[in-house]
């Protein structure tokens, strides 16, 4: 193991650190003034370099010590959460799940119940966002990412494609007309900004190159495309793993045979060294297993 300061001279400077003077770290670890000074000395001299300046008005951070005593705060607090879960009794574990704001909504959450019932003793904080998940610079262990699985000190579970097809309500092609075709070019477009490109594929592949998306509705993410055109506004471009249920029970329809597939997939994805971390092994698992069942053959009624 690599040599590491004193846990006292670390304490000193994290207190100091979070209080901003060095009697007011005195006062919370029940010392000196003096003693706090002494440790943060040694720790200096440990390791080579300064991490503050020491005035009359308190102190002032020096970049090294800024990022050191944020990587110490979180330390202790986890050590005292571990501490605390002992003395109780009760040994959990928080996970942090990044995933795409649609992916939770459509998927994620509807199975939610199953992962609480299997690992009662896991606690997830879920993030979602439209950006992808960075494990160097942000604090999550599992993220749903979409790509090839090839990302560099990752180890990555392929879940299932992103197949597309066209969506809308059954109500909507009620009361337009019996053909699709006419029914699709005189409505509306529902489409996400990151479904564009996707869309131009659809349309080409269907024969609709000369649809124009631009005379439709945009909306931030899938999710609102897919309510949408649940309530008969017009027509969506859906992801089928994502849609099962409503297109299982008749709620959004498939008026066109065209499918086509993204070339990036959805991945389970966590650092190679959480390998062998229970919680996110079961996690891990679970999603996988999800996603097996999710891709059972569902005949999806056409409109």
């Amino acid at each position: 193991m690599r040599h590491l300061p004193s846990f006292k001279a670390l304490q000193a400077f994290e207190a100091t650190m979070r209080h901003g003077t060095l009697s007011a770290a005195a006062r919370d670890l029940n010392v000196t003034p003096g003693a706090i000074s002494r440790q943060i000395s040694a720790l200096e001299q440990d390791m080579g370099l300064k991490l503050m300046t020491r005035h009359n008005e308190g102190i002032t951070p020096k970049q090294a010590g800024e990022k050191l005593a944020r990587t110490l705060n979180k330390s202790f607090r986890d050590i005292s959460d571990v501490i605390q879960e002992i003395r109780d009794g009760s040994l959990r574990e928080t996970l942090t799940l990044k995933v795409f704001p649609t992916f939770a909504i459509q998927w994620l959450v509807p199975r939610l119940a199953n992962f609480h019932g299997l690992a009662p003793d896991v606690d997830l904080h879920i993030r979602t966002s439209l950006t992808d998940a960075r494990f160097d610079t942000e604090d999550i262990d599992v993220a749903v990412m979409i790509g090839n699985g090839d990302w560099p000190k990752l180890r990555s579970h392929r879940l299932f494609p992103r197949l597309f097809t066209l969506v809308c309500s059954p109500a909507l092609l009620e009361k337009v007309g019996p053909d699709p075709e006419i029914v699709f070019r005189t409505s509306r477009i529902l489409y996400s900004d990151l479904q564009v490109g996707h869309w131009h594929d659809w349309l080409d592949e269907a024969g609709f190159a000369d649809v124009d998306i631009s005379r439709g509705t945009q909306f931030e993410n899938s999710s609102l495309a897919y309510q949408a055109a649940r309530d008969g506004a017009g027509f969506a471009l859906g992801q089928i793993d994502l849609l099962h249920e409503d297109l299982r029970t008749g709620r959004l329809v498939t008026p066109f045979e065209t499918v086509i597939t993204g070339k990036r997939a959805y991945y389970a994805a966590y650092r190679q060294h959480d390998a062998d971390r229970p919680a996110i092994r079961t996690l891990v698992d679970w999603l996988i297993s999800e996603a097996n069942k999710s891709q059972v053959g569902i005949d999806f009624p056409a409109a």
